[in-house]
């Protein structure tokens, strides 16, 4: 653990942030083996790390990291809550940040605010689920696997939920905005707050992208916010919008773990490749 002291010690004041999401570990059931390195204080995981129904073994892994970040924000993605209800899922979060082996150390961001005053950052996270249109209900239905794996779980229900998550979230970000003018703001969230950029360029047209990301950016509510983290399109990415900083940092499924050093080698001098090192250090105004 010596390095990741001296990460504390050489980043203490600055706002550094370990940004990852869509791990996918329940994937060959890989909870015990898939290592962080710590490369900066503060770890955020953007949803998709596992599922919530292999608990101890989620657990386990939160614990193996805990001694290595000064905080980790986790963001529930929907494969957080395959096997369970939505319901079910939240009481087992919660449970998660009671558990005395994570020392108070995980936050789980659903519709939470947690402030860091001596690096000057608000987080605000929560899933976002996306909403999907009434043209595309039927379609995503039947080819989206969240309707299939999370139980009870509907289109009405998931487009319920993107309501209560995007109300919240303005609200708090005006909050924030007017409290403390001088703190940057930093949005975490699973589902991404656009189309444009989010994902492969493959996807463009795909009549499922309303599952994935939803049009946000544009609707002149986010004065104040610095960066936008997501993830849940196994696409990483950053680009500025709308003076936003928007990053994804995303590993999706990988079906063999000793062979993803490899396929990073041939994927170096891609733009979009997956980094478990990832750093973002929050930029002034």
């Amino acid at each position: 653990m010596q390095f990741a002291r001296n990460v504390y010690r050489n980043f203490a004041e600055r706002p550094r942030f370990q940004i990852l999401s869509d791990l996918h570990l329940e994937v060959g059931h890989q909870y015990d083996t898939y290592q962080i390195p710590p490369h900066a204080p503060h770890l955020i995981l953007a949803g998709d790390i596992g599922r919530l129904i292999d608990y101890e073994d989620y657990l386990a892994f939160l614990t193996r990291h805990i001694d290595r970040f000064q905080f980790i924000y986790l963001v529930l993605g929907n494969h957080e809550f395959y096997g369970l209800t939505l319901g079910d899922g939240l009481e087992r979060a919660a449970k998660l940040e009671r558990e005395k082996a994570l020392s108070n150390k995980v936050i789980v961001l659903h519709q939470r605010r947690h402030d860091i005053p001596q690096l000057g950052v608000i987080i605000l996270g929560c899933t976002l689920w996306s909403s999907i249109p009434k043209e595309a209900e039927v379609v995503v239905a039947a080819k989206i696997n969240d309707f299939k794996r999370i139980v009870g779980w509907s289109v009405q229900d998931h487009n319920a939920a993107h309501q209560l998550d995007l109300e919240w979230l303005i609200t708090q970000v005006n909050i924030a905005r007017s409290q403390i003018k001088s703190r940057r703001i930093v949005v975490v969230t699973h589902h991404a707050p656009c189309i444009k950029g989010t994902s492969h360029p493959e996807h463009t047209s795909s009549d499922c992208n309303s599952a994935f990301a939803t049009d946000l950016l544009d609707n002149g509510c986010w004065v104040g916010v610095n960066t936008w983290v997501f993830g849940h399109t196994h696409y990483s990415t950053a680009f500025l919008r709308n003076g936003i900083r928007v990053i994804a940092n995303q590993r999706g499924y990988v079906l063999n773990p000793k062979g993803e050093n490899a396929l990073k080698k041939k994927q170096e001098k891609k733009k979009h490749r997956f980094d478990v090192r990832n750093v973002t250090t929050l930029r002034a105004w």
